[in-house]
């Protein structure tokens, strides 16, 4: 599978997601305010019922009203009892609801990520592709010497013996001076006697794949730019003197 089917796969998956997720949202909600209904009709069922049994209490004392308060406590009992059923039902579908959205809202961000991921391959390998047609001139080659402007052969072995020697002392350089560059990369800004370490911001750089896109989205190909050819050096050893034996 290449990686343009692979996106856009995802992509529709991430589609189904984030329509899952808005109608996880939407049922999220509808429950919730049910379920605030129902715990405010029973709130006031309660307090109903508390204001019943105050009533009830004055009538028994003054010997008036005792049957109705009596009917009256006992109705808003049972309507308490039905309320108190459907808040919970009615919490409880919510608490469902309110699970199934955050996973549904987890299972889009999680594929949002991986369709991110898979996009950006995809535009680094269209970039790559446009580049490789629109590819500008390499930069001008190494001039070279035409034949019968060729030193000895002696010459360029000289040249090529030096230039082996100084390019292994380089490396070597090169690597003890990163290798003492990154023990002082741990010292913090500061003056430490005669050595000052500073930290200066760093710049931004070019984002190819951001440029890719904004061209190809314009319908235009990227400028690319050939690279120059690398030139290296091989020096084989010199042969040993030729050592002849005495006569005997």
């Amino acid at each position: 599978m290449n990686s343009t089917t692979k996106t856009a796969q995802m992509m529709a998956r991430l589609a189904d997601a984030e329509t899952a997720a808005k109608v996880a949202g939407r049922e999220e909600t509808r429950t919730a305010t049910r379920a605030d209904r129902a715990a405010a009709r029973l709130t006031a069922a309660r307090t109903a019922a508390a204001t019943a049994r105050r009533e009830l209490r004055t009538a028994i004392r003054t010997g008036k009203g005792q049957a109705a308060a009596e009917r009256r406590v006992e109705r808003l009992t049972a309507r308490c009892a039905t309320l108190a059923t459907a808040a919970q039902d009615a919490k409880a579908e919510a608490t469902a609801a309110r699970r199934a959205a955050r996973t549904a809202t987890r299972r889009m961000d999680t594929l949002a990520r991986r369709a991110a991921r898979s996009a950006a391959h995809t535009v680094s390998e269209i970039a790559e592709r446009l580049g490789r047609t629109a590819l500008t001139a390499a930069p001008a080659a190494d001039p070279v010497l035409p034949a019968e402007e060729l030193p000895a052969v002696e010459e360029i072995e000289e040249h090529a013996d030096r230039f082996a020697e100084l390019d292994a002392k380089a490396k070597t350089y090169a690597k003890a001076a990163d290798a003492e560059k990154k023990w002082l990369r741990q010292i913090p800004v500061g003056t430490f006697g005669r050595v000052t370490v500073a930290r200066t911001p760093g710049g931004s750089v070019l984002d190819g794949d951001q440029v890719a896109l904004d061209y190809a989205d314009q319908g235009l190909i990227p400028p690319r730019k050939g690279r120059k050819d690398t030139f290296k050096v091989a020096v084989a050893a010199a042969p040993a003197p030729l050592v002849l034996a005495p006569a005997a």
